[in-house]
């Protein structure tokens, strides 16, 4: 049983040395003016990102927030949200939204999608949407789905079906860069005595994409990937007030 520990163990680290460093080589943060060009001015454009950064909505090259979501594109993120498929570097929404409609995760690609449909594809049917029967845009389908993130069935939410949490809030009181085995780097930060290395491909909102200025910027909202004893940021909001104001309020 001990060899077999260490063996899980083994592959633990394995996955969090892949992630820290090989995907370093194409290490590449994004935030809202550098993902969609489309959601700059738009007020869901921290929401478009936190989703993109937990893996459901596709990096495409526009996000066009003020369209209805489709059921084809409905689809297509149910099928990340759940596991189904992987995005890849050029996600192919077609490809995608067929392995939901072939796994009944949806019942049709043709139309537009209701607050019913984003219940039932990816909330399990869980929610009590105020107007089920309303088509929303995709703006205001991501502000749905990124307040419901944690509601639902302790152990059953859609965060935690990602293996994700929210994380602390608050000051960034360090941002330490730290020479892994290959030569390459990875950031390390830390919020509320909480210090956990980022993610290469991590997001960020409300702020730049250079994490070495994210220092005693305030977090609003953070997730974290919990992959074991190891714990990765793949997404950091920061608000909108500034750390004297921030000492200030205390």
């Amino acid at each position: 049983m001990k060899k077999l520990s260490n063996n899980k163990s083994w592959s633990v680290f394995t996955l969090v040395y892949l992630l820290l460093t090989v995907c370093n080589v194409v290490a590449h943060t994004d935030n809202e003016t550098t993902l969609f060009p489309d959601i700059k001015t738009t007020e869901a454009r921290f929401d478009v990102i936190l989703l993109v950064s937990i893996g459901i909505i596709p990096a495409t090259e526009n996000y066009h927030p003020e369209d209805r979501l489709s059921n084809l594109d409905l689809a297509a993120w149910g099928a990340l949200a759940t596991g189904l498929a992987q995005a890849g570097e050029k996600p192919m929404i077609k490809s995608l939204a067929d392995v939901a409609l072939a796994n009944d995760l949806i019942d049709t690609l043709d139309g537009d999608a209701s607050y019913a449909d984003i219940n039932k594809v990816l909330f399990k049917g869980l929610l009590s949407p105020d107007s089920p029967m309303v088509n929303p845009t995709r703006a205001d389908a991501a502000t749905f789905i990124a307040a419901n993130l944690s509601n639902g069935i302790k152990g059953d939410t859609l965060l935690e079906s990602r293996e994700m949490f929210f994380g602390p809030t608050g000051e960034v009181t360090s941002v330490e860069t730290r020479t892994n085995p290959d030569g390459s780097t990875s950031y390390f930060i830390s919020i509320a005595n909480e210090t956990y290395p980022m993610y290469p491909h991590g997001k960020l909102a409300n702020g730049p994409i250079d994490l070495k200025l994210w220092k005693e910027k305030i977090v609003r909202r953070s997730v974290v990937r919990n992959l074991g004893q190891f714990k990765l940021w793949v997404f950091l909001e920061a608000d909108d007030i500034s750390h004297a104001d921030h000492q200030h309020s205390h």
